[in-house]
């Protein structure tokens, strides 16, 4: 009988023990004073003791964690978040991230990128139309409804026939034109065709320029994608910790006949 009555009150003494010990320990993570060790995942910690747990026989049972998703976590910087901005515009993705120096470097050439493209596409349109309305004058044909293997042919054969004796003899693979006079070309001189020839290769190195503009914002908008996500990692574990979390509940009466306790606590690392 005595024994009896000593096991439920020193099962109550415990009960109070914890429940000071918790509210001590939340006090101590609101105010700030009590050391935390930094690090990247969340902790909880799960602590269940009964009245047969405090006894030999039954020894208390372990610790139970369970890591929550760090992207969820108030704070903290979404790394796959950081490289979807970036694919969608570079730089963006490091503005999220914090790393604010780099984010320039990637806008800049983002926005280089772009005038280029703009550049040389203008300036490709203009030599396009200066060789084909230089043809017009100077070999006679009329420049609408050509495909570009037309102008092509123009800067390596003097006329139409020219191209239809020696060209195509010794390729009969390479397309017949429309034998109208808007398809017929010969040029007044050599010096013409030799211009012609510049003009249309300036054209068509603007365009290769332009197409090289685009592959460059592709490698830019790659390279600052993987290089977002892993400033969204470095800011993470620069942050350490960004939200501390001490919750206590108590299930059961420790002064009546259900005297189990579980007392939890939530840490964000």
């Amino acid at each position: 009988m005595l024994g009896g009555v000593i096991s439920r009150t020193a099962c109550r003494l415990a009960g109070l023990v914890l429940v000071l010990a918790g509210m001590c320990i939340s006090a101590a993570a609101e105010t700030g004073s009590s050391p935390v060790i930094c690090d990247r995942h969340v902790r909880t910690d799960v602590l269940m003791l009964s009245r047969m747990e405090l006894s030999q026989e039954h020894p208390q049972r372990p610790l139970r964690l369970n890591d929550l998703n760090q992207e969820n976590i108030p704070g903290l910087k979404s790394p796959s978040k950081a490289l979807a901005l970036s694919l969608l515009l570079p730089g963006v993705g490091h503005l999220y991230a914090g790393a604010n120096a780099r984010h320039r470097i990637y806008f800049s050439t983002e926005a280089a990128c772009w005038l280029a493209f703009g550049a040389f596409t203008v300036w490709g349109n203009q030599k396009e139309n200066e060789f084909k309305g230089w043809a017009a004058t100077h070999a006679g044909v009329d420049p609408r409804g050509k495909p570009d293997d037309f102008w092509r042919m123009m800067t390596y054969y003097g006329s139409r026939n020219e191209y239809e004796i020696y060209g195509r003899a010794d390729d009969p693979q390479r397309p017949g034109y429309a034998n109208v006079a808007g398809w017929d070309w010969q040029w007044d001189s050599d010096s013409s065709r030799s211009h012609y020839r510049q003009v249309r290769n300036s054209a068509k190195e603007a365009d290769r320029r332009a197409t090289f503009s685009i592959g460059a914002m592709v490698v830019n908008r790659i390279v600052a994608a993987i290089d977002a996500f892993r400033s969204a990692k470095a800011y993470n574990r620069q942050k350490g910790m960004q939200l501390t979390l001490t919750r206590l509940r108590l299930n059961g009466n420790p002064f009546g006949t259900n005297q189990n306790f579980m007392l939890v606590f939530e840490r964000v690392f």
